[in-house]
């Protein structure tokens, strides 16, 4: 019994350390659920709670860029979430932006759903405006090929009200069930929020997603990067009710 333990122990152990390292370093990120960059119409359901590290690196640019992004999503209920973090990109320069998020989705009937979010990104290096960001799409679920197929739109602002829109589009794929999938997400536009992501997300374990995608801006495919990401998924309600059983255990014992 131990044996079969310790592995899941390990695994989750290294992730809670690992996110720890992250925020005493000062690194704290965007935290949404996505496709690859467009916000997912996934939502965390209420007491639950989604520690992400995203990495980013852009190796083909003159100035070697890399971007880290710890952050967290809080499941606050009724098909709400809420994120919170700060991104810092390093290249010839540092910059720290802060990413405050928000989403709603809406169940519309067996497999379609809509969400609705945004989300402003304030920089902390440098006094300038803030980024801004709304969107709303529709997801359909398609059960007997285990696709999922995304369109909405966007109006997007960089260090401003949103003053560009575009189109979102996206794919997920089910390549083995609750473990692989395929996606790949197009945000239309000649801005810096414009791109298209390609990628594969992977569970090892049912708490644990990774996800590697390549990303290729529409204004320009020199600044073409890639991603990598880790998210945690922790059940503050399972948290609690463990905590509640261990307390009797104990004061039985000590009678």
């Amino acid at each position: 019994m131990n044996k079969k333990k310790s592995p899941k122990i390990t695994f989750n152990l290294f992730y809670f350390v690992f996110f720890l390292v992250l925020i005493f370093q000062s690194h704290v990120a965007f935290a949404e659920q996505t496709i690859i960059s467009i916000p997912s119409s996934e939502v965390l359901p209420f007491g639950n709670l989604m520690l992400k590290e995203s990495n980013r690196l852009s190796p083909f640019l003159d100035d070697f860029s890399g971007t880290m992004t710890p952050s967290a999503t809080f499941g606050l209920g009724r098909g709400f979430e809420l994120s919170t973090g700060v991104a810092t990109t390093i290249n010839e320069s540092t910059m720290v932006r802060g990413n405050f998020a928000a989403k709603k989705v809406f169940f519309l009937g067996k497999g379609t759903r809509l969400t609705v979010g945004g989300s402003v990104n304030p920089y902390f290096t440098g006094q300038t405006s803030p980024d801004s960001l709304l969107y709303a799409h529709l997801s359909q679920r398609i059960k007997k090929t285990r696709t999922s197929i995304t369109a909405g739109a966007y109006a997007h602002g960089q260090r401003s009200m949103p003053n560009n829109a575009g189109v979102l589009l996206g794919l997920e794929q089910v390549i083995i069930p609750n473990k692989l999938r395929f996606a790949m997400d197009w945000i239309s536009g000649e801005n810096s929020y414009a791109k298209m992501g390609v990628g594969l997300k992977y569970r090892p374990v049912p708490t644990v997603s990774i996800t590697s995608a390549v990303i290729i801006p529409n204004e320009d495919e020199d600044k073409i990067g890639f991603n990598f990401s880790i998210s945690k998924f922790i059940s503050l309600k399972d948290y609690s009710l463990n905590k509640k059983e261990t307390t009797p255990c104990l004061e039985k014992k000590n009678l």
